[in-house]
């Protein structure tokens, strides 16, 4: 074991240089011109990298300590070591550095150590080997903390070769010759002497973040919140576009950033930034800035979305039995370990298992190293290979409620595919009444906008509820909307027959009688006026059997679902009848018992008051035997995408509402009624705790005006970024 000290001569002398102007780290240092950055570009090409070898280190859960190393891909253990140690584990060529109290150790792959060095009561921040030296870089406290040091040593014996402690922050750094590439501060990247520390050049960054370095092929890439090729346009007051390269990371699950801040040393162990991150593999074979495959990769916990790094398009989902504790990408695809020390690789264009192995050890991390070409196989033959959208259902499904915002994140990936596969996916997780109501919401909701896999909403809905079957009554309401939505008639004598279903929902009846109107079929006539004729005067309160006070044992909210299915069934009536029907109505409005709203809305109808114009579009038949166009100049009630709009204004001040909770839910679930004005009342919000705070905020949202007369409205209110 060797152990270097510095002497006074040389910390004055690097005082010196550190405060100079002029010198390393100076603040007038120039930046770099084209030319020079085209020289180092050269540098870089002509310089052949070692090949390091492929392996896992494994960092057991508390209180183990220490870490066990695996070459990659046979799985074979190559060494463990029993310390404590502070920080993730870095690797650098054939070496795992990690802080152990006091010092910064580097081990050999088989456990043995090598040398070690005062870690000068810094964290480790990166380091890189090459060309017989490690380049070590301390600090990790954050950009804003601007304190560290930057170190060069023999990678055989631990000799000091350079150490320079500065006021500033550093990030991982990079060894490519003898040229040692050093972010820090944020905005500058600069290349040194790895022996006399001499700055060679530097590179600002006018409106990003400079965090890291990595070699790819032939280039050198960096970056922080975008990923930057280091090319001669990079010392232009603009830089090229096509050096510069990000992905769209709108609504991703845990919503990660680019890549974990890399001035922050991450804990030794489990550390929840490394479970909900993004991870991609710059593409060092191509012209400019980008992603090898074009392709990144989401993760959460145990779901893996790889995306289309130019759209943000999901291109497949994979579900892994354990959470997943490790993640490093190659050319050809993403391996990963999990918690359990079960590993796998993913391969790029389907997301297929290509190999499997047992590490057999606990892992509450897995830092890896892999070649770019690294592409083990060897699954078994009868490894599946899953279609986009049944990699997004598996994802969808499940009742572990951690996982919801990876579970709305499918179903929103689901929606954006316009296939009668995507719509089935999307009714089965309406469909499956074990899997959590946010997530089954948003499912429904996505099937309102679908115009065609009306097959499975169709099969759906032919299921009625059966207690010696076990069957449950399916989710009618949406169903319902979803197939008025497609205009898909054939709906028609189901939705009839949930009509007159006792065991449908009160609360789903307003958007089966909406349906049946929107889909204009003249045979539902008759079984709606017989609807109205059976409820017209039901007011949910009844006197007791032997006198006495009114009693009503009806849910608080079936009262306002049944009124305003009646209502919407005398104005479908009314637009879809003839003069029998509307003659009909006028009784139903003058029978003494009948309710307020059934009387109002059965003599706007029998009026001809529903909004209707008749243009011949065959939805029925009109007094004269003129169609009903069922074409409304106002929406016959609010979808989806008009309700979203509607609340996009008050979005910020129900977020607010969730300040301080002590629990923060993924979904908050409001319901409430609207009339034909678009004005909201009777909001019920869930989780009830937010009643308070929302509830008035939501009664001053006013949606569209509409022909509901009065309807059931649901807002899901996402509460991730």
């Amino acid at each position: 074991m060797i152990r270097q000290t510095l002497g006074l001569a040389a910390l004055l002398t690097l005082g010196a240089c550190a405060t100079s102007n002029g010198g390393a780290f100076g603040l007038a240092y120039p930046s770099a011109n084209t030319t020079d950055i085209a020289s180092l570009e050269a540098r870089v090409r002509e310089h052949r990298p070692a090949v390091t070898p492929a392996v896992a280190v494994v960092v057991p859960p508390a209180p183990a300590r220490g870490f066990t190393v695996f070459s990659l891909p046979d799985g074979r253990r190559l060494g463990q070591i029993g310390v404590t140690i502070v920080g993730r584990p870095v690797i650098a060529g054939d070496l795992v550095l990690a802080r152990s109290p006091g010092s910064i150790v580097a081990w050999t792959f088989d456990g043995t150590e090598r040398w070690r060095v005062p870690d000068r009561g810094f964290s480790l921040v990166g380091a890189s080997q090459d060309n017989g030296r490690v380049a070590i870089t301390l600090g990790g406290a954050g950009v804003t903390r601007r304190n560290g040091a930057l170190l060069v040593v023999d990678a055989v014996s631990g000799a000091s070769r350079l150490q320079r402690p500065e006021a500033h922050a550093f990030g991982a750094p990079l060894l490519v010759g003898d040229d040692l590439f050093v972010p820090w501060d944020g905005q500058n990247l600069s290349v040194f002497d790895p022996d006399r520390g001499d700055e060679r050049l530097r590179i600002r960054s006018r409106d990003d973040v400079f965090g890291f370095v990595r070699r790819e092929g032939d280039a050198v890439f960096t970056g922080a919140r975008a990923l930057y090729r280091v090319e001669p346009s990079l010392g232009d007051a603009r830089p090229a576009p096509s050096a510069r390269a990000t992905l769209s990371r709108d609504g991703l699950p845990g919503a990660p950033p680019f890549m974990n801040d890399p001035y922050v040393t991450l804990n030794a162990g489990l550390d929840a930034r490394e479970r909900v991150r993004l991870a991609w593999r710059p593409e060092g074979n191509a012209q400019g800035a980008g992603f090898a495959h074009n392709t990144a990769y989401a993760l959460f916990h145990r779901d893996v979305f790889a995306l289309d790094a130019s759209t943000g398009a999901v291109k497949w989902a994979y579900v892994h039995p354990a959470d997943i504790a490790g993640l490093e990408v190659a050319r050809d695809g993403v391996a990963i370990v999990d918690e359990n020390g079960r590993s796998a690789f993913l391969h790029h264009e389907n997301g297929r298992v290509t190999w499997r192995a047992e590490l057999d050890t606990p892992a509450a991390q897995v830092v890896m190293q892999l070649p770019t070409e690294y592409a083990p196989t060897g699954a078994p033959a009868d490894e599946p290979t899953r279609s986009l959208v049944e990699g997004l259902l598996l994802a969808a499904g499940g009742t572990d409620t951690r996982l919801m915002p990876a579970q709305l994140f499918a179903v929103r990936a689901l929606t954006s595919l316009d296939t009668p596969e995507a719509t089935h996916a999307l009714v089965t997780v309406l469909t499956r009444r074990q899997y959590p109501q946010e997530l089954r919401a948003a499912a429904g909701e996505a099937i309102t906008h679908r115009t065609n896999g009306t097959e499975a909403m169709l099969e759906a809905l032919g299921a009625h509820h059966d207690y010696v079957r076990d069957v449950d009554t399916p989710p009618v309401g949406m169903l319902a909307r979803g197939l008025a939505a497609a205009h898909e008639r054939r709906a028609v004598p189901a939705l009839l027959a949930h009509l007159n279903d006792p065991a449908t929902p009160a609360t789903d009846l307003p958007a089966v009688v909406s349906a049946l109107r929107e889909l204009g079929d003249p045979a539902s006539v008759a079984p709606l006026l017989d609807f109205l004729r059976l409820y017209h005067a039901d007011r949910g309160a009844l006197p007791d059997v032997g006198g006495g006070e009114m009693l009503d044992d009806r849910h608080v909210g079936d009262q306002d679902s049944i009124d305003a299915a009646l209502e919407q069934a005398a104005l479908a009536i009314g637009a879809l009848g003839g003069p029998a029907e509307r003659r009909a109505l006028t009784q139903i409005a003058e029978h003494p018992g009948v309710s307020g709203v059934v009387r109002a809305a059965a003599e706007r109808a029998a009026n001809g008051d529903t909004r209707a114009a008749s243009n011949g579009s065959g939805n029925g038949t009109g007094e004269q035997g003129s169609a009903i166009d069922m074409r409304f100049s106002v929406p016959a009630r609010v979808n989806a995408e008009q309700m979203e709009a509607a609340f996009i204004a008050v979005r910020g001040p129900l977020l607010e509402c969730l300040r301080n909770a002590t629990s923060r839910p993924a979904t908050v679930r409001i319901q409430f009624r609207y009339d034909s004005a678009g004005t909201i009342t009777r909001p019920v919000v869930n989780p009830a705790a937010f009643q308070g705070c929302m509830a008035p905020i939501v009664e001053g949202v006013r949606l569209p005006e509409n022909t509901a007369g009065r309807d059931i409205g649901t807002y899901v209110l996402t509460t991730f970024p």
